[in-house]
């Protein structure tokens, strides 16, 4: 029919970040079994490709990701050697600035732990604050997008800028590309999931009329005289219509961590004295000297005027060739991390969903993540995410970390006094969540132990149900929570990788396991927290269906999600938002040509 052509016509034209998955289209239908079932084909499209554009493993990709790390380490070793202050600067809206954070405090903690100074910085757009609550108005701000890069970037020498925007369509970030392109200094490096042809083609409001396709396609030109990359291997449609915190977080996550881990690994060869230590291990400042006074008989690799991205041409294509293989490798184990979270316990996962949606039915019930480091992290950003995408309260699901602030490692430093949903503390916990707990709540422990004993006693001796997800070894189990037995929780979810990396070709190992357990977790607590707001119909189809349009980004995808469903034109979908939001019968003219800026909520 005339309508079915139509909407056809509007979904080819979409970005494939904001189009319906096939795959999940039942999933307000599906049981917990299922829906696992479900969001792990879609999953499999993020390694497996989806229709025929470029997946992550194809070799445009993988050369890409092998020539971004070889830079990485030239400016690494730069700082090295010369005490230069080169920086990796990474920046992103919501889930992309939440990752962009969790990323600078690992690889920050790489180079501490190593006796280097650190050199890597986040930005998120609405500052620390929209780490916990989600904030959807600061996106479109580029004007404050480039303030915010400048101040972070005022006494470096080369900087390496990664604008992260899932959907190409974050103004924040295209504003800080438009920006750094103009810089000497800086190459820019944008990671998104769709052709830039298909980047949001909306005029920014404050950037000049530009749009973002714009800008992109500027870069797309830039990149072709080897003075920036863009990274966009195309992962399909997320689970959930536009929710890019599943798919466009979890491959964010494995894209910096490939880069930095194959840098990492490349700068070892030159550099035998930083190899892999443990965590508070550090050379001594007599070796870190020596290994200066040696590395000063080497010739440079890194450019004096040409910027970061623009690399003597011998050492980066010998550098990239080596790092290739090491890329594969290590895309090769974040998928096997993937699968693991889904396959290697998945009866387990679905009772863990299961009881997870029963407690979101049932009045004034809570679901709460607990966990230490960076599990405790994770939980904290799956929490996030849930009123931007579900409409769900700051309540409904939280997380909760082992020594709160200070072990964020964030730039604003303590912040709970903003409010008790930044009280994230297992302290604050204890304070605020714990007297008032009942038999309706879940409370989910992450990763393999929890220090607070006195907290875990209390719990046990409550009415409270408690679950656990958590990685083991191989062919072992993860050892029981102290003060916890195994008969006390309603579920537990063990989750195996079939095998880890092999040490033959790389050196990494210490540091890649638990990034690989980090994806595997957040995998799996995305799905439960998925899983179970279907369950009490935040979704329909696999479309959202309680967005609040609270900024230009969710303004469009609330008419293509009227569009999608009502199987209407456009124009009248986007007449019809227009109605609601003013509460009219019909939207008049004027008001029809307001742009998105006048009528977010």
């Amino acid at each position: 029919s005339t309508t079915t052509l139509y909407c056809r016509g509007v979904m080819d034209t979409l970005r494939i970040s904001e189009r319906s998955n096939k795959v999940t289209e039942n999933i307000d239908t599906a049981s917990p079994e299922d829906m696992l079932d479900m969001l792990k084909r879609s999953d499999d499209q993020m390694f497996e490709g989806w229709e025929d554009y470029p997946c992550v493993l194809s070799d445009c990709c993988v050369k890409t990701l092998a020539r971004v790390a070889d830079s990485a380490a030239d400016m690494l070793q730069d700082n090295i050697k010369n005490g230069s202050k080169n920086a990796f600067i990474f920046s992103g809206c919501g889930t992309s600035g939440r990752i962009a954070w969790l990323c600078t405090r690992t690889f920050n903690q790489w180079l501490t732990n190593r006796g280097i100074p650190p050199c890597f910085y986040y930005l998120i757009a609405g500052g620390d604050t929209t780490l916990i609550r989600s904030e959807e108005m600061p996106e479109d701000n580029p004007v404050q997008g480039v303030k915010d890069l400048q101040e972070i970037n005022r006494d470096n020498k080369y900087v390496m800028y990664f604008g992260i925007t899932c959907g190409l369509s974050a103004p924040y970030v295209a504003g800080q590309v438009d920006y750094a392109m103009k810089q000497e200094m800086i190459t820019p490096v944008v990671i998104g999931f769709n052709p830039v042809s298909l980047a949001r083609n909306v005029p920014i409001e404050t950037c000049e009329g530009k749009t973002c396709r714009e800008i992109f396609l500027c870069l797309e030109d830039e990149v072709k005289n080897n003075r920036g990359f863009i990274i966009n291997p195309i992962v399909g449609p997320e689970s959930i219509t536009g929710s890019t915190r599943m798919k466009g977080g979890s491959m964010t996550k494995i894209l910096l961590e490939t880069i930095f881990l194959t840098a990492l690994n490349q700068l070892i060869t030159r550099i035998p004295s930083i190899s892999a230590c443990p965590v508070g291990d550090r050379s001594t400042d007599g070796e870190i000297e020596n290994e200066k006074k040696r590395l000063k008989t080497l010739p440079n690799s890194v450019v004096t005027n040409g910027g970061p991205g623009v690399v003597q041409e011998a050492t980066t294509c010998q550098g990239a060739v080596r790092n290739e293989a090491t890329v594969r490798d290590l895309l090769d184990f974040y998928h096997r991390a993937t699968e693991a979270a889904y396959c290697s316990d998945s009866r387990s996962l679905a009772s863990v969903m299961r009881k997870a949606g029963e407690s979101l039915c049932k009045p004034d019930s809570h679901l709460y993540y607990i966990g230490q480091d960076s599990f405790g992290l994770i939980g904290l950003i799956d929490g996030s995410e849930m009123l931007s995408t579900f409409g769900a309260s700051l309540e409904d699901i939280r997380g909760f970390v082992e020594g709160g602030w200070s072990t964020c490692n964030n730039r604003s430093g303590d912040i709970s006094q903003r409010g008790h949903v930044f009280r994230i503390s297992t302290e604050h916990f204890e304070i605020d969540i714990l007297p008032n707990l009942t038999s309706s709540d879940l409370v989910i422990f992450l990763g393999p132990e929890i220090n607070s004993t006195h907290i875990l006693e209390s719990l046990v001796k409550s009415s409270v149900q408690l679950a656990r997800i958590a990685f083991a070894e191989p062919h072992s189990k993860p050892p029981p929570l102290s003060k916890i037995s195994r008969w006390r929780y309603c579920a537990e979810c063990v989750l195996k990788p079939t095998r880890w990396m092999s040490e033959d070709h790389f050196t990494m190992t210490h540091e890649a396991e638990p990034l690989a357990v980090e994806l595997g977790t957040k995998v799996a607590i995305n799905a439960v927290s998925t899983g179970a707001n279907v369950m009490i119909g935040r979704v329909y189809g696999n479309a959202m269906i309680n967005v609040t349009v609270a900024n230009n980004k969710l303004f469009y995808r609330s008419i293509n999600i009227v569009a999608q469903l009502s199987k209407r034109p456009v124009d009248v979908c986007h007449a019809a938002l227009l109605s609601s939001i003013y509460s009219m019968d019909t939207a008049v003219d004027g008001v029809c040509q307001f742009g998105s800026k006048s009528v977010i909520i």
